[in-house]
C-alpha cells in the first residue's frame, strides 16, 4: 500500500564511508537469536526487514519496516560504514548512495532465463508473490516516491516487464515513472511493458501482499497474466510523461530552493529554548516565523524556509546560545547542555606604549588605592568570562574628575561590542535586563536610590544578582523568558554619598570616596588625544601583562574600606542609631532597672519590640530590630546567636547577648552569663523591680505603680 511519505535519512559524515557487507550480513540488532533484541525491537514497533544485495550477493543495504500506533508505516535505512581515520567498520542508520540496487538483484542478475519479471511496490508484495516462484519479482527500496532513486539496467534485459502497481494514486504514478525510464532513459521496448489491471472490487491500496477479492475465482498468477500492453491500458501515457515531466521540472526548481535553503542553513543555527533562527554571520537572533517571512521566496510546498531546514539533519542545533570568553566560538557543551557561543574577542591588537597618562589618572583618582583598582581590571581583562564575586563603587560628588575617561579606555580595550560603558540605574534593574547579553564588561553610572530606609533595601538588592550570580532571567517583550549565562564584571558610579544600602555584612562592593578637584581644559585635552589614540593599545597591552598579585581576592568578599564602613554605619535603620544612644547611656530599654524588666545584658526580640514601641514610642518592625541584635550580640560559647532559656511560667524565648562595650564589664557578663543553667538565665531575664511612684526616663512618663503590683 502506497501510505508512506519519502524516507528521510541522515546524512553519512565525511568521516565515513559506505562500504558492502558480506553474504547474508545483517546488523548485529536483527539477530533475533538474542531476547534482548527482540525486546528492544518490539519496543521500537519493528514489523520486519529486508536485505538488499549487489549482484554478487553481499549485502549492500537493510530496509527496516516499523508500524506506528496510528497504523501508517515508516522506514529506517541501514549501511555498513567504514571510518577513513582508523578503519573501524560499524552498522548504521545511514543512506546508500544512489543509485540504490534494486531487490532480489542477485538472483535477478543470476537468473539466465530472464523471460518475465514482475515489479511491484514494496517487499511484503514482492516476498508474497515471489514465494509462488512463477516469476522474477523484484520492488525498490522506501515506497512510491523513490522509484527512481535505484539501478534498474538489470530490469531492462527482461523480455517482459510486468508492472503491478499498488491500486492507489501514489502506486500508479510510481509506476508510470518506472516505465517512461526503462523507455526514455534505458531504451527498453515499450511493446514489451505490460500493466495489470484492477477493477472495482480491489480495494484502494491493493497489493500482491493482500488476498484476491473473495468474488474472484482466479489466482494472483492469473491476475498477473492477464496483464495487458502499457500502450493498451494507458492510451494518453504520452500525457502522463509530460504530467511527469512537469512534476521533475518543478522538483528541479525545488531543488534549486533546496540548494540555496542549505546555504542559508549554513549561516543558521537553531536555538530550542528561544524557538528562533540564530544568524551565525550577523550574530543576531530571529524569531522562526520572521525568518519564514523573511525567506517566503524559498517556501517549499507549504513549509516555511525556517520549517525546512529544522527538518534537515544538518542543521545546527543548540539548547542555548552564550557569550563566553573561555570557550571556542560555535556550538558547545557545558555540563551536558549544548550552547551556540557568539563570542567574539576584542577588536584592538595590544601595542607596546606609554601608559603615563593612564597611571597618573589613576593616581589621581584613587591616591593610595591605584593599585588595587589596576589590579581589578587587569584581572577582569586577562580572565574574561570569570565572574569577580564584587564590583567596585566609585563615589565623588564633583564632577569631570575621570571617571568617563577611565571607564571609556576599559570598555575599548574589551571591544564596544563586549561592553556597556554608560548604562543608568533604573534601566538595569529594569524588568527587562536584556542590555547583559553579550557583555562582558559594565560601567553603571547615576546610582542614586532614595532615602527612605525600606525602598533603598529593596532597591539594593535588586542589583546583588547581577554582580555575582552565573545565571540571569532575562525577559523581552514578545519572546520567551530565558537563563542567560553571566559572565559580566562591574563598576558603578554615583554622585552621591551614602547613594545606596549597605551594611557591614556585605560583601560584593568595594567602596571608593573620590575627593579631587575637576581639572583645566589643558589637562584633559591631552588626555583625550592619548585615549583616542595609540592609548587602547598600549592599554590592552599593560592590562595584559600585569602581574595579578593575588587571584583569590577576586572570588571572596570585597576588601572593607574606611569608606565601606562609613556607608554601612549611614545606611543602617534610624532605630539603631537610638537603639545604640540608649544602650550607650544605659538609659531607655537598657536602664537596669525599668517599667519592663531589668536589663541585665540579655535582650529578646519580643521584649524589646514592646519596650521600643510601647514604652518609647519609636516606631519599627520586629524584624529591624532582630537585625540589630544580631549585629550587636555576642555568640554564645556553642558560637549560636541566640540561646533557648527556660521561664518561670515554661515558655522558652531565644535571648541575645548584648554585653557592654568596655573590656571589664564585657568579660564579667560574658562569664556570668554562659555560666548560668537555661533555668537561672530564665530568672535573671525575668527580674522586675517595681517602685511606688512615678519617673520619667528619656522624656517619657511612667505610670506609678507599686512594688509587687503593676498600675
Amino acid at each position: 500500500m502506497s501510505t508512506t511519505a519519502p524516507m528521510k535519512f541522515k546524512p553519512v559524515s565525511e568521516n565515513w564511508e559506505t562500504i558492502l557487507g558480506g553474504k547474508d550480513e545483517t546488523p548485529a540488532s536483527f539477530d533475533f537469536s538474542k531476547q534482548s533484541n527482540i525486546n528492544a525491537k518490539g519496543k521500537q514497533n519493528y514489523e520486519a526487514h529486508y536485505v538488499y544485495t549487489d549482484e554478487d550477493g553481499h549485502t549492500a543495504f537493510v530496509v527496516e519496516r516499523k508500524t506506528k500506533e496510528s497504523g501508517d508505516k515508516y522506514f529506517t535505512l541501514h549501511s555498513k560504514q567504514r571510518h577513513k581515520g582508523n578503519h573501524s567498520e560499524k552498522w548504521m542508520a545511514k543512506q546508500y548512495p544512489e543509485p540504490r540496487p534494486i531487490y532480489n538483484l542477485y538472483k535477478l542478475a543470476t537468473d539466465r532465463t530472464k523471460i518475465n519479471l514482475v515489479v511491484v511496490e514494496g517487499e511484503k508484495a514482492a516476498n508474497a508473490y515471489g514465494a509462488l516462484n512463477l516469476h522474477k519479482v523484484t520492488t525498490w527500496a522506501c515506497g512510491a516516491y523513490a522509484v527512481l532513486q535505484n539501478d534498474w539496467n538489470v530490469a531492462a534485459q527482461y523480455d517482459k516487464v510486468i508492472l503491478c502497481p499498488d491500486n492507489d494514486v501514489n502506486g500508479f504514478m510510481a509506476m508510470h515513472k518506472l516505465a517512461k525510464h526503462l523507455v526514455e532513459d534505458l531504451e527498453y521496448d515499450i511493446g514489451n511493458l505490460k500493466w495489470v489491471e484492477y477493477d472495482e472490487a480491489y480495494s484502494d491500496g491493493w497489493d500482491l501482499a493482500d488476498d484476491i477479492p473473495a468474488d474472484k475465482n482466479y489466482s494472483k498468477d492469473k491476475l498477473v497474466h492477464s496483464s495487458r500492453n502499457y500502450v493498451e491500458v494507458w492510451e494518453d501515457y504520452k500525457k502522463k510523461w509530460t504530467e511527469i515531466d512537469a512534476i521533475e521540472i518543478n522538483k528541479e526548481v525545488n531543488k534549486d530552493k533546496k540548494l540555496r535553503l542549505l546555504e542559508i542553513g549554513e549561516d543558521c543555527c537553531y536555538i530550542e529554548e528561544l524557538n528562533e533562527i540564530l544568524r551565525l554571520s550577523k550574530d543576531t537572533l530571529v524569531p522562526l516565523p520572521h525568518f519564514n517571512n523573511s525567506y517566503a521566496y524559498l517556501k517549499m510546498g507549504q513549509k516555511g524556509a525556517g520549517t525546512y531546514l529544522l527538518e534537515q539533519e544538518t542543521t545546527k542545533r543548540a539548547d542555548k546560545f552564550i557569550y563566553h570568553p573561555k570557550y571556542p566560538k560555535g556550538i558547545i557543551q557545558i555540563d551536558g547542555i549544548s550552547y551556540a557561543n557568539r563570542f567574539r574577542g576584542p577588536n584592538i591588537i595590544g601595542k607596546h606604549g606609554s601608559v603615563a597618562h593612564w597611571e597618573e589618572q589613576l593616581m589621581y583618582m584613587f591616591g593610595s588605592d591605584a593599585d588595587f583598582m589596576e589590579q581589578y581590571f587587569a584581572w577582569c581583562f586577562q580572565n574574561m568570562g570569570e565572574k569577580a564575586m564584587w564590583a567596585p563603587i566609585w563615589i565623588s560628588e564633583q564632577r569631570g574628575i575621570g571617571k568617563n575617561w577611565v571607564t571609556n579606555l576599559i570598555c575599548k580595550a574589551y571591544g564596544m561590542h563586549n561592553a556597556k560603558p554608560n548604562l543608568k540605574y533604573k534601566n538595569v534593574v529594569s524588568k527587562f535586563p536584556d542590555w547583559i547579553i553579550g557583555t562582558q564588561f559594565a560601567v553603571i553610572n547615576e546610582i542614586f536610590i532614595q532615602n527612605r530606609h525600606d525602598k533603598k533595601m529593596e532597591m539594593s538588592e535588586e542589583i546583588k544578582d547581577l554582580i555575582t550570580e552565573l545565571f540571569i532571567h532575562i525577559e523581552q517583550k514578545f519572546r520567551r523568558s530565558f537563563d542567560y549565562y553571566n559572565t559580566c564584571n562591574f563598576v558603578l558610579i554615583s554622585n552621591h554619598l551614602n547613594c545606596m544600602y549597605i551594611n557591614n555584612e556585605e560583601r560584593r562592593y568595594w567602596i571608593k570616596v573620590m575627593n579631587c578637584q575637576e581639572m583645566d581644559r589643558g589637562y584633559w585635552a591631552e588626555k583625550w588625544k592619548w585615549a583616542e589614540g595609540e592609548g587602547p593599545a598600549a592599554i590592552v597591552h599593560h592590562l595584559k601583562n600585569i602581574k595579578i598579585k593575588d587571584k583569590g581576592i577576586y572570588k571572596f568578599r570585597a576588601p572593607q574600606t574606611s569608606d565601606f564602613k562609613e556607608m554601612a554605619a549611614n545606611s543602617e535603620h534610624p532605630i539603631f542609631r537610638w537603639l545604640d544612644q540608649q544602650f550607650e547611656e544605659e538609659s531607655g530599654p537598657f536602664r537596669r532597672e525599668n517599667k519592663y524588666k531589668n536589663f541585665n545584658f540579655l535582650a529578646g526580640v519580643t521584649w524589646l519590640h514592646t519596650a521600643v514601641t510601647k514604652g518609647f514610642s519609636q516606631e519599627c518592625s520586629q524584624d529591624v530590630l532582630k537585625d540589630w541584635l544580631k549585629r550587636r550580640c555576642t555568640k554564645w560559647t556553642n558560637g549560636e546567636l541566640t540561646k533557648q532559656i527556660v521561664m518561670s511560667d515554661g515558655t522558652r524565648p531565644r535571648v541575645y547577648m548584648i554585653l557592654p562595650k568596655d573590656s571589664t564589664g564585657k568579660e564579667y557578663w560574658y562569664k556570668h552569663l554562659t555560666s548560668k543553667t537555661d533555668t537561672q538565665l530564665g530568672e535573671l531575664y525575668g527580674e522586675k523591680k517595681v517602685y511606688e511612684g512615678t519617673y520619667s526616663d528619656g522624656g517619657s512618663k511612667f505610670g506609678a505603680y507599686k512594688t509587687g503590683t503593676d498600675k
